[in-house]
């Protein structure tokens, strides 16, 4: 019996009888994937990237709403690739890098882009911050060449995921808005607090990847919500599906017919779904349900968010540098929706050979954080405009409150024997609330002084900084133009309306002219009628010679 041969024997039984075709299938599939991730790195090495550095002036008064506009911007850098493009020549979607970088304590906000869509990021940016300024930069990671373990740096990082599914929302902006006077509270500014508290040979950086995503983003959210409604999901049938269920519905129709021949009605299915009220949804079920429907109703992205702090060991302060940041960051965690969290990608190492394992996580890092690999490890997630203005967005500048607190005092009677002071001269009470006055006026103070040159001046590409200056007034022209276009463009649709709407008033005014004539000729044909019978009724009573007088006063006809 086959069972009772030795292993080799039933292995080889097992391969000459159709088992071969399992050994082929892998090693086509495996051969398929090494050939695409061959044609994919041929094509990463034929792209172009630029680093822009954006200082945007230090009294920015507009909130991270201009931010979302600018992500719903680059939307437009979309490549609608085919399954031979994919899948064959391995072309990809491009994408953007986000960067906020702390150097020495010194902050940089950064964009990295292709090359062919920098005129799209730049017009984005300036038609949100016209007064913004766009310096081009070299990588600050270029000369980094870091191998560890090393004796001079020390290295952090780690890849931060969702904690939920991707269709959950993190906390945005609009959540950290004040009640009660309407003030916007910043996140921003906790974050930028700790990146300038680092000293000299510590660095931290944020990378926020992202690229537009495919159509059909909602599908997974707008599933979850038809599950928990109860709704009914949107089965589209295809040809097969219609020509399968054919004999069936020819059966059950000739069922139906014999029935009602024999007098006896035909069986119907029981209806048992109930009308779904909302009010008996519970109040944490609602809140995901309104959650996942207003992120999906904006663009989304596929995106991946990475921290890192890198710094000379003498100076590694993994307390402030790590903790404080992570801190931060924490602040856009919504309870019972989503969050951020260290994802299996992360500079850490436990157990046996601590030494070794924890610097090869330490390179292979290193490496996809200057690479902007955003499909290391667990591949991306979705995050959409509101999200990412969220956590990449200019400071907005915050309101100096007084330090005095105000405690109020409640009106009562005047106690008996108070003094009165004469009139015009100002009590001491009065002086002391003018005075307080003066100090609780609301002073303007940026949160952090990140309006520096520290960066342009060490990593500029040109240091006279003429080349940004022409190409922003070359951008702010072509802007103008583009106006200028879309209002002529305009002009003959408002031209048409404008002369439908003269023609309109003339015509309705004709209707009325026409109106008012054929009214005045029916009341005038009208009143010669009515004269003509008191005139035949006259000459009737003289014609019958009686002898009644004619009154004075009878109108003349």
């Amino acid at each position: 019996m086959l069972g009772q041969q030795p292993l080799h024997v039933i292995a080889w039984h097992f391969f000459i009888n159709g088992g071969w075709i399992l050994f082929a299938a892998a090693f086509v599939y495996g051969g398929w994937r090494n050939y695409i991730y061959y044609q994919q790195v041929k094509f990463s090495n034929k792209q172009n990237y630029v680093f822009l550095a954006i200082d945007i002036p230090k009294n920015n008064l507009q909130t991270p709403k201009a931010v979302e506009n600018i992500f719903a911007a680059l939307a437009g850098a979309d490549m609608p690739l085919g399954w031979w493009e994919k899948n064959m020549r391995g072309n990809y979607q491009l994408g953007f890098s986000f960067e906020i970088v702390s150097i020495d304590g010194f902050i940089q906000f950064l964009v990295r882009t292709p090359v062919q869509f920098r005129d799209l990021v730049e017009a984005s940016i300036y038609s949100q911050y016209p007064e913004a300024e766009i310096t081009e930069v070299e990588d600050y990671l270029k000369d980094l060449n870091v191998k560890f373990p090393s004796d001079e740096y020390n290295l952090w990082g780690a890849d931060l995921v969702l904690v939920g599914p991707d269709y959950l929302p993190i906390k945005t902006y609009p959540e950290f808005i004040e009640e009660s006077d309407k003030e916007f509270k910043d996140p921003m500014a906790a974050i930028l607090e700790i990146m300038s508290k680092i000293g000299q040979g510590e660095q931290i950086w944020l990378q926020l990847l992202v690229s537009p995503a495919d159509i059909g983003w909602q599908k997974k959210g707008l599933k979850v919500v038809n599950k928990t409604l109860d709704l009914p999901e949107d089965v589209k049938r295809g040809t097969l599906d219609k020509i399968a269920d054919a004999p069936l519905k020819l059966i059950t129709t000739v069922s139906d017919e014999i029935l009602r021949g024999l007098g006896e009605a035909p069986a119907t299915a029981k209806d048992d779904s109930k009308e779904f009220n909302m009010m008996r949804l519970d109040p944490m079920k609602k809140r995901e349900v309104d959650a996942i429907l207003r992120k999906v109703d904006k663009i989304c992205f596929d995106c991946k968010f990475k921290f890192a702090y890198f710094g000379k060991r003498e100076v590694f302060r993994k307390g402030l540098g790590v903790s404080g940041t992570m801190g931060a960051i924490k602040q856009f965690s919504s309870t019972g929706l989503n969050s951020f969290k260290p994802g299996p990608n992360k500079t850490m190492a436990l157990f046996d050979y601590k030494s070794i394992r924890l610097a090869r996580r330490q390179n292979k890092f290193f490496d996809n954080f200057k690479g902007r690999n955003a499909w290391a490890c667990k591949g991306p997630y979705l995050l959409n405009t509101e999200e990412l203005a969220t956590i990449f967005h200019f400071p907005y500048i915050e309101v100096k409150t007084p330090l005095i607190k105000k405690v109020e005092a409640r009106k009562g009677r005047a106690p008996i024997g108070l003094p009165v002071e004469e009139e015009g001269m100002p009590s001491e009470m009065e002086s002391l609330d003018i005075e307080s006055e003066d100090q609780e006026k609301e002073e303007l103070i940026p949160v952090v002084d990140y309006d520096t040159d520290y960066f342009e001046d060490r990593f500029a590409v040109d240091k006279t900084r003429e080349s940004d200056k022409k190409r922003k007034e070359e951008v702010l022209k072509k802007i103008k133009v583009a106006d200028r276009k879309s209002q002529i463009a305009k002009q003959p649709v408002k031209k048409k309306i404008a002369n439908q709407k003269i023609q309109n008033t003339k015509s309705q005014a004709e209707k009325i002219v026409t109106k008012r004539k054929t009214q005045s000729l029916n009341t005038s044909s009208e009143k010669e009628f009515s004269m003509e019978e008191k005139g035949s009724e006259i000459s009737s009573t003289d014609k019958s010679g009686s002898d009644a007088d004619v009154p004075e006063n009878l109108p003349f006809i």
